[in-house]
């Protein structure tokens, strides 16, 4: 049957891509839904189920893009859909290189050839010549590239190459073995750095963990009496006034059930009491400033990725906040001035670490924006099939960074760091919890209650420190500017 929007649905729907209000009418008809005119009020009661964030009236917070989650039974096309969009999208960006003599592997016949493919790393090993051997697949067939440890540059390169990554190479041989002469990965980046029109900041922070007998909760109030200008000298209170956004990036309590002997661990035994705090402390916060916040894997949620906005029937005080912007893990979020901010929690950072030799002795988990490189190198946040638990999802893969954001917003290492790379920002945020067992047992030292801000009309960046019982300290500077290549453990790449 026909839906009708009435006008405040119809401006919401206006703003984001083209084709969202017939997916959000098609998951209508899917539960058997025959309300003929789409209002705000029933687009909040069911908006969990399809992926979105809360109706804003100004217009200041919008939604480009999120996870649309079938309202089916998983198949096996799905999950070939999944990989086959995924290839598509990453060969579409590297095609836009303009290679010579792109081919694809079933065109490579017996005869030597130079030329690029662009394909899918299924296998990596190390010859017993101490050369670097992958097997890797398009979509018209297979073959092996062979990487010379004596090509210095190039042996580098593939040694960060992971299993599942889509990249071109340039090679040449036949198609029983080609030897691979450049990698060049999809990569991501902006011409020239986004500036706002406003003067106004963005804070990012994330990992309450609330409920968690190591929640740190003064230090988190101390932080809202600060947002609301009531705390810091003269200089700081004007600061905390200009702050319009504030991007919550997961694990927003500690949940329950998430680890073996978590009860021990936790003084709200339940999710539901947990989220009422949540609640609670939000509703603190003076109400212009916009707050969005997206789910972690302590969250009340589908543990794997991607994930859904967490529901009201956990959180249900949350939908009743005009300031609160619920939406999915990742999302892709537009705010004043049309900065593009992704969030994604970061469950996969871990996996990046584990996977990777360079960065596990260079940092291990002290530099989770070098992760985060790695990631919009790949073009998409969790490429590493079998290491991650994911759900194929309707029509596309939403870990594809198929739209390059200003600003990069990650959590989970508990750890505030802000660098920039090709022009995008990279904005790690801390946590309001002390160190947990199990971070003592992998050897990730968190930094607590740290809060990056970025002014969107300057870029200037400030890391505001609330780990203390003494008046709120700034990371770096009388003139109250972290430079990036200042930030405490941050860098500026490239």
């Amino acid at each position: 049957m026909g839906y009708l929007l009435d006008k405040e649905m119809l401006e919401y729907f206006s703003g984001m891509d083209e084709g969202v209000a017939e997916k959000v009418i098609d998951s209508f008809e899917k539960m058997g839904i025959n309300r003929g005119l789409v209002t705000r009020s029933l687009f909040l009661s069911y908006s969990d189920k399809f992926g979105g964030v809360k109706v804003d009236n100004e217009g200041s917070v919008k939604l480009i893009s999120s996870v649309s989650f079938s309202q089916r039974k998983i198949e096996v096309k799905d999950f070939i859909n999944h990989f086959r969009y995924r290839y598509g999208v990453l060969k579409g960006i590297l095609e836009e290189r303009g290679f010579d003599n792109l081919s694809s592997l079933r065109k490579i016949d017996s005869n030597n050839i130079v030329c690029t493919i662009i394909a899918a790393v299924t296998d990596k090993r190390i010859t017993k010549n101490k050369n670097m051997l992958f097997e890797v697949e398009d979509l018209t067939g297979n073959s092996v590239v062979l990487v010379n440890q004596d090509r210095r540059e190039v042996f580098e390169k593939a040694k960060n190459l992971l299993v599942d990554d889509i990249v071109a190479f340039r090679v040449s041989g036949t198609g029983k073995m080609l030897f691979v002469s450049d990698i060049i990965y999809p990569d991501a980046g902006l011409e020239k750095e986004r500036h706002g029109e406003v003067d106004e900041y963005v804070a990012f922070s994330g990992d309450f963990h609330a409920g968690s007998t190591m929640f740190l909760e003064k230090n988190l109030l101390k932080f809202i009496k600060w947002l609301n200008g009531g705390v810091g000298d003269e200089r700081q209170r004007a600061i905390a006034r200009k702050v319009k956004y504030l991007f919550l990036t997961g694990d927003n309590i500690d949940g329950v059930g998430i680890f073996a002997d978590q009860d021990k661990w936790l003084n709200i035994k339940t999710s539901l009491g947990q989220y009422k705090k949540v609640e609670e402390l939000l509703k603190l916060i003076r109400k212009d400033v916009e707050i969005i916040m997206c789910p972690g894997q302590h969250d009340s949620v589908w543990l794997g990725e991607p994930q859904p906005m967490i529901s009201r029937k956990w959180a249900p005080g949350l939908y009743e906040m005009e300031n609160l912007h619920l939406v999915t893990n990742p999302a892709l979020v537009e705010i004043g001035g049309g900065f593009k901010v992704l969030m994604y929690h970061g469950a996969s950072i871990n996996r990046f670490i584990n996977q990777m030799d360079d960065i596990r002795v260079e940092s291990g988990h002290g530099n989770p924006t070098r992760v985060v490189k790695e990631m919009l190198k790949r073009r998409h946040l969790a490429p590493m099939h079998g290491v991650m638990d994911y759900i194929p999802c309707e029509e596309k893969d939403p870990l594809v960074i198929d739209v390059v954001p200003d600003i990069v917003a990650t959590a989970d290492q508990h750890r505030a760091e802000i660098c920039s790379y090709n022009n995008i920002l990279l904005v790690s945020s801390s946590c309001w919890q002390s160190m947990t067992p199990f971070e003592e047992k992998v050897g990730n030292v968190p930094d607590p209650c740290k809060v990056p801000l970025v002014n969107l009309k300057t870029r200037e960046v400030k890391i505001v420190d609330f780990s203390g019982d003494d008046d709120v300290k700034w990371e770096t500077g009388e003139d109250l500017i972290c430079e990036l290549s200042d930030c405490k453990v941050g860098v500026k790449d490239e």
